[in-house]
């Protein structure tokens, strides 16, 4: 234990750390406020001027205006929206989700049923085409629920990859545990939840760049060639120091994701985590989660690739004798992923097995639970996000017992 004190006091002195927590502190509340940026509203006061709003104020006006539509989505609430829909079309001759409308119709009429019209275009529709909502019979709402699953079974049969009963009925069978009906609760974007993967991808890597010199630098300083000769200059100095490194790394990641995620619930507001995930992304997603547990998970599953890609970057330390070569190295192989995906285009075993493959701009573990991603392994059918989190799992220990041969083989010159 006091060994493992001094470790993290060293740390914690080093200015390196004291720069990097800074700087996580001030880009975690900054990607949390940027979001709120991409919001505008448009509306007329009693006088039939309009006024534009921005940022935190439109979030606040189209949280207000769109209050009434707030709840679960039952048949008979898809059967009055789609009714409204038509009766506006008729009225106005124009497509009512066009923003066409007289203004003050548009929040009072439109905004409370858009994400219902939204879903009901999705489901009644194909890959190629949305359903037009005016040929549509309000009492074909009754059965939206069943044609949810018939649609991800349409969109996994119209993917050359995906199609295959074995992927499908995987996929059913995860579909089966989201709870329905869904439920809407206005304000929370998707870009709030592409700036919290933007987050994590930022927190990863500067655990890595605080980590990635730790064995290297003392080669380099020479610091290591005394501590060799010490009782503990082994085998208990790298475990201690390698847990003194997951400490720190931890502590900085759960400060940034947390300040992110406060600052970011507090912009949108604490109700709109109510929301499906169905709702705000496609209604055969497979998350069986709302917006809050899909915020949870994001946040645990990213602390679990962090932990393994500092490990990663350890165990490069303890074997290269340059910092400078460990850093660049370590940084590479948390973009790997990304460069990967960006060539192939799909997931696959080498993407999976990556230590950073749950975090990057296209393959994070945000698009990996709302898209329809799957590998197989013999005659098991796995979802991908399941896959990343094992493979962290398992990469840890793997990493950490060569970090740990690594140094205590390594030899002084």
């Amino acid at each position: 234990m006091r060994l493992y004190k001094q470790e993290l006091k060293r740390l914690f002195h080093t200015k390196r750390i004291i720069v990097i927590f800074i700087f996580v502190v001030v880009m975690s509340a900054l990607l949390a406020i940027l979001p709120s940026e991409f919001s505008d509203a448009n509306y007329l006061d009693e006088e039939g001027n309009t006024i534009q709003l921005h940022g935190i104020e439109a979030i606040k006006f189209i949280e207000e205006k769109s209050y009434a539509g707030n709840g679960k989505v039952t048949a008979e609430q898809l059967k009055e929206a789609l009714q409204k829909y038509q009766d506006l079309y008729r009225e106005y001759g124009k497509d009512p989700l066009k923003g066409n409308l007289p203004l003050d119709i548009y929040w009072e009429e439109v905004a409370p049923i858009r994400p219902l019209l939204r879903m009901i275009t999705t489901a009644y529709g194909t890959n190629e085409r949305e359903a037009d909502l005016v040929s549509l019979k309000p009492s074909d709402m009754e059965s939206f629920y069943k044609v949810c699953e018939t649609r991800l079974e349409d969109a996994m049969k119209s993917d050359d990859i995906l199609d295959d009963p074995e992927y499908i009925g995987k996929a059913q069978a995860i579909y089966r545990k989201v709870e329905q009906p869904f439920v809407v609760s206005h304000g929370y974007t998707r870009d709030a939840l592409d700036y919290v993967s933007i987050t994590i991808l930022l927190l990863v890597l500067l655990s890595v760049v605080m980590t990635a010199p730790v064995f290297a630098e003392r080669y380099e300083s020479g610091e290591d060639s005394v501590i060799r000769c010490t009782v503990f200059g082994k085998g208990k100095l790298v475990r201690t120091t390698i847990l003194a490194t997951l400490t720190v790394s931890s502590l900085m990641y759960l400060v940034g994701i947390g300040l992110h995620l406060f600052i970011s619930d507090m912009i949108f507001g604490i109700d709109t985590l109510k929301e499906s995930v169905q709702v705000l992304y496609t209604v055969y997603s497979l998350p069986p989660l709302n917006l809050l547990g899909l915020q949870i998970v994001l946040a645990l599953t990213g602390w679990i690739c962090c932990i393994a890609t500092v490990v990663m970057a350890t165990s490069i330390s303890a074997i290269m004798r340059e910092t400078s070569t460990a850093m660049v190295i370590s940084i590479v192989i948390v973009f790997l992923p990304t460069f990967i995906y960006m060539g192939i285009g799909s997931v696959n075993w080498l993407l999976a097995i990556l230590p950073s493959a749950s975090v990057g701009l296209s393959n994070n573990m945000l698009y990996s639970l709302v898209d329809l991603r799957f590998l197989r392994m013999g005659g098991t059918i796995l979802w991908y996000p399941v896959v990343l989190v094992i493979s962290d799992i398992i990469e840890t220990a793997a990493f950490g017992i060569i970090a740990h041969f690594a140094y205590i083989r390594h030899q002084v010159r």
